[in-house]
């Protein structure tokens, strides 16, 4: 899909890291209401027989709950240092400033998506999905939990070029703690 190409041309690069246990295939039966879950679920379903994905297999009208919260990174010549090329409207609402071509290195802290971009070195070292969550304080001073998704694509099924994640969060009450 063009609208995952960077102005460049398409993504290039490679990824990494295994999906914990608790995103066992016994998960995925039924209706899965953990985004990363349904996230990964998607990925495996339009990976087929290549080790990754192509982004012109990603079709946001068939996860529009997913999309919402979900990000493109470009790596093709930011392989230190990612680009953010699309994301969904939930998801970019987490950050005080807009997201297009912003540098992974470059996102505010303490927010959600200095969070869910964590790992993506990780990926891209060990070259598999990866899925972490946890908690932080917001600039605000509320803690909120967290959790995403960085999956690695690849235009030719072999060669990472980019990456796909998703990641959501909630913010505790003084209840919760």
């Amino acid at each position: 899909m063009d609208q995952y190409r960077g102005d460049d041309g398409p993504f290039e690069a490679s990824i990494t890291e295994s999906v914990s246990d608790e995103m066992d295939e016994s998960n995925l039966q039924g209706m899965e209401r953990r985004l990363v879950l349904r996230l990964l679920k998607y990925w495996r379903g339009i990976c087929g027989d290549a080790e990754f994905p192509s982004f012109d297999d990603v079709d946001p009208n068939e996860m529009p709950t997913i999309w919402e919260s979900a990000f493109v990174l470009d790596i093709l010549g930011h392989e230190d240092d990612p680009v953010f090329r699309a994301f969904g409207p939930v998801y970019a609402s987490y950050s005080p400033t807009l997201l297009n071509n912003i540098k992974v290195s470059q996102v505010a802290p303490d927010t959600l998506i200095e969070k869910s971009v964590e790992i993506v070195q990780e990926v891209i070292r060990k070259q598999v999905p990866i899925s972490r969550g946890g908690e932080f304080i917001k600039p605000n001073g509320v803690k909120a939990l967290y959790r995403g998704i960085i999956l690695p694509m690849s235009d030719d099924g072999e060669t990472i070029s980019g990456l796909l994640g998703a990641a959501n969060c909630r913010e505790l009450s003084g209840d919760d703690d």
